[in-house]
């Protein structure tokens, strides 16, 4: 398929001091699935609009496959949009929503009808082909928009947020069915979302973008219990953070103070016996989540959170309890 090189892009737009987009450098794997996550402002859209040729980038390049798009015409690039609306056109039926496409490459009637029917069986919708968009739920409509992409066989497929419209139920089916079509199918796409447990469902590799800048980059997993920096930390979801002569860790003492460690809220144990690595507090909080208790305790003028699942002790507030920080889930940042 189709390997993508973004190099040093640089993006600011009128009457904005600012950049939007600055030195930004990503590459992306041939059939990978990557997240852009970052909260609005960041520059993930813009992005897009730059690949696309919505936009244009002020310097950098963009290349596929080796070669640089930014010449060539936007509706030849290769490159599908998918936004958060389906924009489908109500007064076309399915079938020629789908296949318009292939209808402006001049493919002919029968090539449409074989490829409309492949797309509507790969979402998961067939036999609909002549319902008309007003017909369809939001989550039905979102899917023949995926298969509107598809079908052209694109280079890159784009994802501009277009599961956030819909309901948590109905974006938890079309994430697994994205992610099934796109592994099928091995096109090369890129994510923007920003929803942590989206990103982190959808994707090989997530990209955390702040200030038009990427922080961070790895596999969900790594990003989401070991993030090496204090902003990606934040930004994952880490709360707590203790300088390196509070703790032992890796079985040995910490030698710097200077050192930074960070703990995710749900390995962080509350309890009444102390331990190596704990630390007297008092409940300021407990409250009970189903799934987990959510502690706040008060530790040396810090609120530690901490998400201890069931069943676990519900303490009332006020009492003095031992927060455990456990070394093998402590980590070092930045």
């Amino acid at each position: 398929m189709t390997t993508v090189n973004i190099i040093s892009l640089n993006k600011t737009y009128p009457n904005q001091p600012v950049p939007v987009l600055k030195d930004f450098s990503l590459s992306i794997n041939d059939g990978e699935m990557i997240a852009l996550l970052g909260p609005s402002g960041s520059g993930k859209s813009t992005l897009l609009k730059l690949i696309t040729g919505i936009e244009r980038p002020d310097s950098g390049d963009i290349q596929f496959d080796g070669s640089s798009i930014l010449s060539i015409d936007p509706n030849k690039r290769g490159a599908v949009l998918m936004f958060q609306q389906s924009y489908l056109f109500p007064f076309l039926n399915v079938e020629d929503n789908i296949g318009f496409g292939l209808k402006v490459q001049g493919a002919s009637a029968e090539t449409i009808r074989g490829e409309v029917k492949r797309m509507l069986n790969l979402i998961g919708l067939p036999g609909i082909e002549r319902r008309k968009s007003g017909q369809l739920s939001g989550g039905e409509q979102q899917r023949v928009a995926l298969a509107r992409a598809l079908v052209t066989n694109p280079k890159l497929l784009l994802l501009d947020e277009p599961l956030s419209s819909l309901d948590t139920s109905v974006r938890m089916n079309l994430q697994e069915a994205i992610r099934n079509i796109q592994r099928e199918l091995g096109v090369t796409t890129i994510f923007v979302t920003h929803d942590l447990g989206e990103a982190m469902a959808m994707s090989d590799r997530m990209a955390l973008l702040l200030n038009g800048e990427i922080v961070a980059l790895d596999k969900p997993e790594n990003l989401f219990h070991r993030p090496r920096s204090l902003t990606a930390a934040k930004f994952m979801g880490v709360s707590t953070f203790l300088s390196g002569d509070q703790l032992t860790v890796k079985n040995e003492a910490c030698s710097s103070s200077e050192k930074i460690f960070a703990i995710r809220p749900e390995h962080i144990r509350i309890q009444k016996e102390a331990c190596k690595n704990s630390m007297l507090g008092v409940v300021s909080d407990c409250v009970f989540r189903g799934e987990y208790i959510e502690y706040q305790v008060d530790v040396n003028d810090v609120t530690v959170r901490a998400r201890m699942p069931m069943p676990a002790p519900m303490f009332p507030h006020g009492e003095q309890v031992r927060v455990n920080f456990p070394q093998e889930h402590l980590f070092e940042v930045n």
